[in-house]
């Protein structure tokens, strides 16, 4: 009995020491993310304030997914963003009305236009598939599955 528990004291202590050696992940915030988005893609931030106010859903979705983009393609993100000092208001209200538990995982400027319009659709998207499909392409599925359910209770 006494070398059963041994082994589980050893084993506690070897997986404490793998934690204590895996490398933190490094993951930008929302700040940095947005205003690297916006800057990879050439776009200004008030620009993107009038998309967020005028562009429908639908618009959006359609555009994003007519350029065939349904898988991402990862984007390296900078340590911090670097704005300057007149922008950087704008780029706060554009980080304000994107802030969404699904923000961690934009990686375009639709997917920053979509980050609070999936959330309310669909609140419960796994990490791995934010990380692996556009939200558009994650919109479309689940408006589809939704109106499928629907239709079925009709």
């Amino acid at each position: 009995m006494i070398r059963g528990e041994n082994m589980g004291l050893r084993d506690s202590i070897r997986r404490q020491r793998e934690r204590e050696r895996t490398p933190e992940v490094f993951a930008p915030d929302d700040f940095t993310r947005v205003a690297a988005i916006l800057k990879a893609f050439g776009l200004d931030g008030e620009t993107f304030l009038k998309r967020l106010d005028e562009e429908p859903v639908s618009r959006t979705v359609a555009r994003a997914l007519g350029q065939g983009w349904t898988r991402k393609t990862p984007m390296r993100f900078p340590p911090f963003a670097l704005v300057a000092p007149e922008s950087f208001a704008v780029l706060e209200a554009v980080v304000s009305r994107v802030q969404s538990p699904y923000l961690p995982w934009a990686e375009s400027p639709e997917d920053l236009l979509l980050c609070r319009p999936l959330y309310a659709l669909h609140p419960t998207i796994a990490p791995p598939r934010l990380a692996r499909y556009t939200f558009a392409f994650l919109y479309r599925f689940y408006t589809a599955g939704k109106e499928a359910l629907e239709a079925s209770h009709a």
